[in-house]
Formats: structure tokens, C-alpha cells, sequence
């Protein structure tokens, strides 16, 4: 069964690295650009994982979706890798709920390590 990946970035070419570098390995990409079509994206794919950024437009950051998924039993089970570019938001990312953190720029090697790793099996 080919494993689902939900990546929220407001970022075209962060989201366009990730597609290709999942696709390559046999995962399906959803995307989304914003933390609350995450939320509602989570809710109707049930991705076996998702890659969320800290800053993106919208009502509230990726480090507030993250505690709302972990808090929703809908999505509680769903591991999150967050992704951001400021070393001093890991402590942030993680007391969210987040299983991991990627520092951008990442290499496409560590992504797959890290989505191998986390990537629930349903």
C-alpha cells in the first residue's frame, strides 16, 4: 500500500522538492500551503505522515496545527515532522507535538530518512 504524506508549506518550491523527492521513493503527496487547510487536510486523508512549516499565512502557525492535530482524535496518531528555518524554534516544535524537526535548507536525503522513520503504519 502506497503511504500518503500531507506537506503544508507556503512555499511552491519547498513543496515541488518534497513531492519529487517522496514520489521518487513510492510515497503520494498531498500539499497544502497553510496550517488550517492542513488540519482540514489531515481530517480527510488520514496521511500516514505530515511535513509541516512553522510560518505560513493564515489564521494561526504550523506550530499551533501541529498541538490542534495532537489534541484532535480524528489526527492524534498522525506523527508530524515540522520544518523550519530557525533553530530556536526546535524546542517549540517538539513541545507541540511534533515527533521530529527538519532545519531548513534540508537535503532530500535526510527528508526520506526522516519520513521512513516516522511514517505510521495503518
Amino acid at each position: 500500500m502506497q503511504k500518503t504524506i500531507l506537506i503544508a508549506d507556503d512555499r511552491p518550491e519547498i513543496r515541488t522538492l518534497v513531492r519529487i523527492t517522496l514520489a521518487s521513493d513510492g510515497f503520494n503527496v498531498a500539499e497544502c500551503k497553510s496550517a488550517p487547510e492542513a488540519i482540514s487536510l489531515a481530517k480527510k486523508l488520514a496521511p500516514h505522515l505530515i511535513l509541516m512549516d512553522i510560518d505560513m499565512p493564515g489564521e494561526y502557525n504550523g506550530i499551533i496545527a501541529t498541538k490542534i492535530l495532537a489534541g484532535n482524535p480524528e489526527t492524534e496518531n498522525c506523527p508530524v515532522i515540522m520544518l523550519t528555518a530557525s533553530r530556536d524554534a526546535i524546542k517549540a516544535c517538539l513541545e507541540s507535538g511534533a515527533v521530529a524537526y527538519l532545519t531548513k535548507p534540508f537535503s532530500p536525503i535526510d527528508l526520506l530518512k526522516h519520513v521512513q522513520q516516522f511514517a505510521r503504519n495503518s
